[in-house]
């Protein structure tokens, strides 16, 4: 009998466990709701929670500036007092416990720092565990449920990641992309299937895969030699959401051990892409 996923609460965060084994963690904050930690099969912690240059970029996260004219980026940033909006969450609850992984569901509202609501949104995490590897998912849909939404155009925003300070270009991370490129340079504004940084952390080789969802419209990349790397469909261009409709960000992410050339990465992708 294959080990039981299960999710368990403790000090705001709820664990994604196989077994007895954490695969990462769902974070409650009164600010945000991010996912960190992520761990790779070894033990190694693929992501950074609130660096001191950018306190907004925690783990895996969710948000986007110019929301009817209202910053959810730059949430909890101590040099923007006047941007404080928070999300409010209205419900937590898990389902899906089985022996193919487990999925956090939370329902929340995005609100500002004076109550208004400017969204609802709906939150899943998966987690499995796979072949050599995590996998975590986390789809993010958007819900008008106030009235027609603008999304400004802006570089601040999306479903991204802050990977592990070790694995940045400074302390000689690589990203590469399925398009053969690296670096920052190589990478930045180009279109792949998914965006690899990987490097030492911890003590031993690992890496994180990036993957949006076949289902989602194709962007160029936002990637950055010190650590944020995002999906951002309205980087170039604005977006409306009809009162009562929505919009869904979807994007996969795979945690490894060992050394990497782009192998392990497209592996992932090839599982990722088999299964949508």
């Amino acid at each position: 009998m294959s080990a039981k996923y299960t999710v368990v609460e403790n000090l705001g965060r709820h664990w994604a466990l196989h077994g007895t084994k954490p695969l990462g963690a769902v974070g409650v904050s009164g600010i945000r709701t991010y996912l960190y930690p992520f761990f790779t099969p070894g033990g190694a912690c693929v992501l950074q929670e609130q660096p001191p240059d950018h306190a907004h970029h925690q783990g895996i996260m969710v948000g986007q500036d110019f929301l009817n004219g209202h910053n959810f980026w730059a949430m909890g940033h101590v040099r923007y007092p006047l941007n404080f909006q928070h999300q409010e969450k209205i419900e937590h609850t898990t389902d899906d416990e089985d022996d193919a992984g487990v999925t956090i569901v939370q329902r929340l509202r995005w609100a500002t720092k004076d109550g208004q609501a400017v969204i609802n949104e709906e939150r899943r995490t998966r987690f499995e565990v796979w072949d050599g590897a995590h996998f975590a998912e986390v789809t993010s849909i958007w819900i008008a449920a106030f009235g027609p939404v603008h999304i400004g155009q802006t570089k601040e925003g999306g479903l991204g990641m802050r990977v592990h300070p070790q694995l940045e270009t400074f302390w000689g991370g690589t990203i590469r992309s399925s398009a053969g490129k690296t670096g920052e340079k190589g990478v930045f504004d180009t279109l792949a299937d998914w965006v690899e940084v990987s490097g030492q952390a911890e003590g031993r080789p690992v890496g994180i895969v990036m993957m949006p969802h076949p289902s989602q419209k194709a962007v160029p990349w936002f990637v950055r030699d010190y650590g944020l790397h995002l999906y951002t469909p309205h980087r170039h261009a604005p977006g409306q959401i009809a009162a009562g409709g929505t919009l869904s960000l979807r994007v996969g992410f795979v945690a490894y051990d060992g050394k990497s050339d782009g192998a392990q990465a497209d592996r992932a992708w090839q599982a990722y892409r088999a299964r949508a």
